[in-house]
């Protein structure tokens, strides 16, 4: 009778899933057995999400997006039964900061809550920051891949504006807001900089991209996770439809930084980055009352449309 087969020792290198092995779907492993097979393990060496199944299946990662964007897509229907899509004016500086306030809560209150699937489900959050630890490497990736990011998605609307002759930009409040200075404009810099980034990379990143991929294949599960990404910001697609050609763009770049890299910080970063450059756009084009870039306006990021109904 033949010896039963050691466990592989801890720490040691991931297991590949081979051709034919069903890469990427959970294992038993996953329900609690080999931490290494499951992808639970993290390690300082690059690690690309090949070399781990995804510990998230489809089901879970439908519920989490639904959780994400249902309420904005309430909030934005709500908003264009009263008054469309046009902007909301505030009486006031005072409101416009509670109302940002507000909508900063509502923002983390809604990302975690898409979370709960993933706890019900029994696969803890720490799988989401990727098999790869964030050291300054990555940090330097992931900054790098935001500048890739945003001369990517800014030439492909640019482009599209050019010849399809469109002239008028994003119509999006978040923005506006951002325009009042002061306050505003620092709490509209950390959603859109800060938990815009972590919150949406999490999301269709960590969870979307990752589920896809095990199950539809590294390219389907790239495409069909962008695709989705770009069709969630609402605002924008009633305002701009073409804008989501750039946001496919980014979806699908950072999709990829993911992938090769293993390590969630490097989407993040780079989300960051794309975000903070559309906003300073936004910025400069207002400060210096540049009609001429107007209709580069049209790469603006889409943001939280969550602003446009809590800060009336």
């Amino acid at each position: 009778m033949s010896s039963p087969t050691p466990p592989p020792p801890p720490g040691g290198t991931p297991a590949v899933p081979g051709p034919g092995s069903g890469a990427g779907r959970p294992s038993g492993a996953d329900a609690g057995g080999d931490p290494v097979a499951s992808g639970h393990v993290r390690t300082t060496t690059r690690t690309p999400l090949s070399h781990v199944p995804s510990p998230y299946g489809l089901w879970i990662a439908a519920f989490a997006i639904l959780i994400f964007s249902g309420p904005n897509l309430a909030v934005l229907a709500a908003g264009q039964l009263a008054d469309g899509v046009e902007a909301v004016a505030r009486p006031n500086s005072a409101q416009l900061v509670f109302s940002l306030v507000v909508t900063l809560v509502f923002q983390v209150a809604i990302s975690l809550a898409a979370l709960l699937p993933l706890l019900a489900a029994g696969r803890p959050w720490s799988r989401l920051l990727g098999p790869t630890r964030a050291t300054g490497v990555m940090w330097a990736v992931g900054l790098g891949v935001g500048v890739g990011v945003v001369v990517a998605a800014f030439t492909v609307n640019g482009t599209l504006a050019v010849l399809l002759e469109v002239e008028e930009g994003v119509e999006q409040q978040i923005l506006q807001d951002a325009l009042a200075g002061g306050v505003p404009t620092v709490l509209v810099g950390i959603m859109t900089v800060v938990v815009a980034p972590v919150a949406e990379e999490v999301l269709f990143r960590g969870v979307l991209f990752r589920a896809m991929a095990a199950r539809l294949g590294l390219w389907v599960g790239a495409v069909l996770s962008s695709a989705v990404f770009a069709v969630i910001h609402f605002e924008i697609l009633f305002s701009q439809p073409i804008a989501l050609a750039g946001l496919f763009v980014v979806g699908l770049l950072l999709a990829f930084a993911y992938h090769l890299t293993g390590s969630i910080v490097v989407p993040i970063l780079g989300h960051a980055v794309f975000n903070a450059s559309s906003l300073t756009l936004a910025l400069f084009v207002d400060r210096f009352d540049l009609e001429d870039l107007e209709r580069v306006a049209v790469v603006l990021r889409p943001l939280w449309t969550v602003a446009r109904s809590l800060g009336a």
